[in-house]
């Protein structure tokens, strides 16, 4: 369950800056991922919090697909 904060607008908005610097990470423009991440950190500074614990959920729950074979060809 969310609390208020999580609920915020400005968590809302962070946490969209923060979902396009990560993709524009992965496409390879660090410049730009940087600067949203910045803003992200300005609009919510919780926001990186946020985020590590959604990547640490993603890298486990990927190590686990490949631990099941998923990963296979």
């Amino acid at each position: 369950m969310a609390g208020k904060h999580e609920q915020s607008p400005e968590h809302k908005k962070a946490h969209d800056l923060a979902d396009k610097a990560l993709d524009a990470a992965m496409g390879g423009d660090t410049t730009k991922a940087k600067t949203l991440a910045d803003q992200a950190k300005q609009t919510d500074p919780k926001i990186a919090e946020e985020m590590n614990r959604e990547l640490e959920a993603d890298r486990r729950q990927a190590e686990a697909f490949r631990d099941k074979g998923g990963g296979e060809r």
